[in-house]
């Protein structure tokens, strides 16, 4: 995220599409001077933001963004770009950024876990499969394929870790969407995957998500 900051010739404004609770946004007021967080239906517990806080909020779609041409020097967007029109989420962000802006499609990629802990969960891992969203494996993908105008930034390897025991797993795989929508389906898979993780006798169980997804900037 450091690199990414650091892109933009001039670190003025950025604006965070589909930001959610604007984890983004935050990071990026340390290197900006304005960081603006945009949602078409932004949380409760995120938007409207603090009159004296580090960032400002809007209620916008990312296809219509109240900004003057020209204006941003960022725009970025964090498990959402799949969310949007593409077409016309594009053509807004190649309007209001200025010439040598970045835009930045960001996603998490495929869950990293150990061998032996993979191994334990791939019969549940096969069983949610079916019910993901179509769109899923452009996302982990990193959005591969997405044409922008402008010259194309290779991203950094980096990922996210966290080091879970064997129920806060368990519990994170409940919280998928392909298990919620399929649950009748895989609820005795999981609960037989839980004891097979039992039966490995981790106390920590490291996990990794990889950032993947697109950079471009925006040329003259």
């Amino acid at each position: 995220m450091r690199w990414l900051a650091m892109l933009p010739r001039q670190r003025c404004v950025c604006v965070e599409c589909g930001a959610g609770e604007a984890e983004v946004s935050y990071f990026m007021a340390e290197h900006f001077n304005l960081a603006i967080a945009t949602d078409a239906c932004p949380p409760k517990s995120a938007y409207p933001v603090a009159v004296d806080g580090p960032i400002g909020y809007v209620k916008c779609r990312a296809e219509n963004l109240p900004l003057p041409s020209d204006s941003v020097d960022m725009v970025v967007s964090m498990q959402a770009l799949h969310h949007f029109d593409l077409a016309g989420h594009l053509t807004e962000a190649r309007r209001v950024l200025s010439p040598g802006g970045i835009f930045a499609a960001l996603a998490w990629g495929e869950m990293v876990l150990p061998v032996d802990v993979r191994t334990a969960c791939d019969d549940f891992l096969a069983a949610v499969k079916p019910f993901w969203e179509a769109e899923r494996g452009w996302v982990v993908s990193g959005y591969n394929g997405l044409k922008f105008e402008g010259e194309a930034l290779a991203l950094p390897k980096a990922a996210m870790r966290k080091t879970v025991t064997v129920e806060a797993l368990v519990v994170l795989f409940r919280g998928w969407s392909a298990y919620k929508a399929g649950q009748r389906d895989c609820a005795e898979v999981l609960a037989a995957t839980r004891l097979r993780l039992r039966q490995l006798g981790h106390a920590q169980i490291t996990v990794a998500w990889p950032i993947v997804g697109q950079v471009f900037r925006k040329l003259p």
